[in-house]
């Protein structure tokens, strides 16, 4: 599931790329969609939003979080969720359920 043309996966790697220390974009690409497309584990939860647009994703344990269009299969990104986005919905659980429940994407 790569992303949906390389100016995104550009965009998305220059803003999140570090995160996972991912040298080069192929990179990055690879490990969101080993993400996005790998078995579930007990630390991960997934939903998709009420608009049926986006599949999102995210492991508990590592605070990845992941978004991907469900009709294509493309990502649409890829990061680590930032302490004061945790922190303003009360944790990365709480984080989770806000962006599944969003209608306004």
């Amino acid at each position: 599931m790569p992303f949906a043309n390389p100016h995104e996966r550009a965009i998305h790697f220059a803003k999140h790329g570090h995160e996972f220390g991912a040298s080069t974009e192929i990179d990055y690409e690879r490990m969101a969609d080993t993400f996005m497309s790998r078995p579930m584990t007990m630390t991960m939860r997934e939903c998709i939003r009420p608009n049926r647009t986006h599949r999102l994703r995210v492991d508990l344990a590592k605070d990845h979080f992941g978004v991907a269009v469900a009709a294509a299969n493309t990502v649409v990104t890829y990061y680590v969720v930032p302490f004061h986005r945790k922190h303003r919905r009360g944790g990365i659980a709480p984080f989770f359920a806000y962006e599944c429940s969003r209608n306004d994407l």
